[in-house]
């Protein structure tokens, strides 16, 4: 990433999500926009979760997960932080929408649920006020 900017999340998701999200999602061809990709940070307890552009490879999100302790009864994992790609392209992405494509990616190729969070309407990717062409 050029420009990464990092937030804290504290989202909870369900282990169903946090399966699919650890499965990843390899491209099978040109059509698949993405790649998703996972790394293990066993001394730190966390994985990541890496949204990379298949042409370019480059990243533009990165979810840190934390799993749940064993002893835990509350279920689910929490997406602990994410980091994401502020310059796309000259378009300024904030936290919020950073976390709001992630998920549309997300719920797209891996089919999370992110019960949590509202539906989002798929032109939200493009439609954020920073993306807007003024007229002169």
């Amino acid at each position: 990433m050029e420009e990464p900017a990092t937030a804290p999340w504290g989202l909870r998701i369900s282990d169903a999500d946090f399966k699919k999200l650890k499965a990843g999602f390899e491209p099978q061809d040109q059509d698949d926009k993405y790649r998703v990709s996972v790394t293990d940070q066993s001394q730190s307890g966390t994985i990541s979760i890496h949204f990379s552009r298949t042409a370019t490879r480059k990243e533009f999100y990165v979810l840190i997960i934390k799993p749940n302790d064993s002893g835990s009864s509350t279920g689910g994992v929490e997406i602990e932080a994410i980091t994401w790609e502020q310059n796309k392209g000259g378009i300024h992405i904030s936290e919020e929408q950073g976390k709001k494509e992630v998920v549309l990616v997300a719920r797209h190729l891996l089919e999370c649920d992110f019960d949590a969070l509202p539906e989002y309407d798929v032109s939200d990717m493009w439609s954020h006020p920073a993306a807007h062409i003024r007229a002169k």
